[in-house]
């Protein structure tokens, strides 16, 4: 089995329970069955879906486990602060501001689906690129190429879309004001890297040009 791909599914697996663990230190309190059912929900997702990468793609999880790579300065600091932000931030300040019980059981609902979507639709992605990594580079030593298959031939940058649907449904599950704003910060970095790293493969990437005309949206479809 690949060494690389078990460690990133580890880390992956221990970013969960540390979420968990941030946002019972910003309670301080008894959390209620929603807390359970979506730091549950998030887990679960988590493991079922390394193990289908780890049958049908594990190269790609033993490349997104790399964390020094020749990457920009760009990426470098959008990516950091993404991964704080969404991973840990987002939960504590959830936990800083938890009442007790979610604000709206609707919202709470909806907000579990879009976080089970973005799920399914990272995995999508990850299943039919193998050259997603967790950073943006040109990977010329790894021969890269485009792919237009799967979701790819819906938006560009499906893996960065999923991220959008999982701040919103965070935003949605717990519903309070500074958890909206830190979904927010993540969702304008998301946006941002997006562009960037669009217009490096448009540079540096063969094919890619063609490829942007035949497939027109980066992340929602009819919008942007």
């Amino acid at each position: 089995m690949d060494q690389g791909a078990m460690n990133y599914v580890v880390r992956v697996l221990v970013q969960r329970i540390l979420a968990l663990i941030l946002f019972w230190l910003g309670a301080r309190s008894e959390l209620s069955w929603h807390v359970w059912i979506y730091f549950g929900t998030i887990f679960a997702i988590s493991i079922a879906a390394s193990v289908i990468m780890l049958r049908v793609n594990p190269e790609t999880l033993s490349q997104r486990g790399k964390v020094v790579t020749d990457s920009p300065l760009w990426d470098k600091v959008l990516l950091g602060s993404y991964w704080i932000l969404h991973f840990f931030a987002i939960h504590w300040v959830a936990g800083r501001e938890w009442q007790g019980s979610v604000p709206s059981p609707t919202l709470y609902w909806i907000g579990m689906i879009l976080v089970v979507l973005s799920s399914l639709l990272a995995v999508s992605a990850l299943a039919v690129n193998p050259f997603l990594e967790s950073t943006s580079r040109i990977q010329a030593e790894r021969g890269q190429s485009v792919i237009a298959t799967g979701v790819y031939g819906v938006v560009r940058h499906p893996t960065y879309a999923a991220v959008l649907l999982s701040a919103l449904g965070i935003a949605l599950v717990f519903s309070t004001t500074l958890v909206a704003v830190t979904a927010g910060v993540i969702s304008a970095i998301i946006v941002l890297r997006t562009y960037l790293e669009d217009r490096m493969l448009r540079a540096h990437l063969a094919g890619y040009l063609e490829y942007a005309r035949k497939v027109r949206y980066r992340l929602l479809p009819y919008v942007w």
